[in-house]
């Protein structure tokens, strides 16, 4: 019997012991880790929220925190954690103000995270003008962000140059007129989608909205103005006409859009580089 109570003494006390030493900093750390790089990422917003509480003063930790939030998609849940996380987001650490600024940007919020790079201490000079030029960026500000961008020397930040090369090269895009390309379709049918370097749909609507009015003439010239076929083909082509005008503006956006999101896009790849 005394055999037996040593036995579950023993037993009772590796559990236990088992137990604080997962749960202790340095193995929830590890756990934590791995779900992040695995892409769990709500499951290691959970595992952060617990480190942070056991080491409230870790700024580490915070930014990884906020991190979690961010890749989990939480971007609201985000700005409220890092205000809590930092009552004085003057006082906010340059890991962590990167990191919130990212979260700001991603929701669009380009006035608080203006307000917020004005008043963070923490953050350097040179990495606020980045953060600025990225903001006008992704507001399709090109020119404003250049003149940011001046006011920054090529060896004050390892993305100045690159940074300036790209806002330099995105000034100099043209965009596409969606008033003139609708203009250009009602004169010549298919004329403005080809201004879009739209050139397939812009092949098609020529084609069709030509064969429909060649038709529709032909009889109308055949059986008057009493012509079944001339008025079928006439309505037909008269739908493809005002589509085609529609079709050409909205494809002159399109271009305009894609031009934008892919100056987007190689921000984004250099931001993502260097922060």
């Amino acid at each position: 019997m005394k055999r037996l109570l040593l036995f579950f003494w023993f037993s009772l006390r590796f559990i236990h012991i088992s137990a604080q030493d997962l749960y202790n900093y340095d193995n929830s750390k590890k756990f934590a880790e791995y779900l992040s790089k695995s892409g769990q990422y709500e499951l290691a917003t959970r595992e952060f929220e617990r480190l942070t509480f056991m080491q409230p003063q870790n700024d580490s930790l915070k930014t990884s925190l906020l991190t979690m939030y961010r890749r989990s998609g939480k971007l609201d849940d985000a700005v409220a954690r890092g205000r809590q996380l930092y009552p004085d987001l003057s006082l906010m650490t340059a890991p962590s103000a990167i990191e919130y600024s990212r979260i700001l940007l991603l929701r669009n919020d380009f006035k608080t995270a203006g307000n917020f790079w004005a008043i963070n201490k923490r953050l350097s000079q040179p990495d606020k003008v980045i953060l600025q030029a990225t903001a006008e960026i992704l507001k399709d500000d090109y020119k404003e962000a250049n003149e940011i961008l001046a006011t920054l020397k090529d060896n004050d930040h390892q993305l100045a140059y690159d940074y300036k090369t790209l806002a330099a090269q995105a000034v100099k895009v043209k965009t596409k007129s969606p008033a003139l390309a609708g203009i250009m379709s009602a004169v010549v049918p298919g004329t403005g989608r080809f201004y879009a370097k739209d050139w397939k749909d812009g092949i098609v609507s020529m084609l069709f909205v030509g064969t429909m009015a060649f038709q529709s003439i032909r009889g109308f010239n055949k059986s008057g103005v009493n012509s079944t076929r001339g008025w079928i083909y006439g309505t037909v082509g008269l739908g493809f006409y005002l589509g085609n005008i529609h079709g050409s503006v909205v494809s002159a956006k399109n271009y305009n859009k894609k031009s934008r999101q892919t100056f987007r896009n190689r921000i984004d790849n250099l931001f993502n580089s260097y922060f």
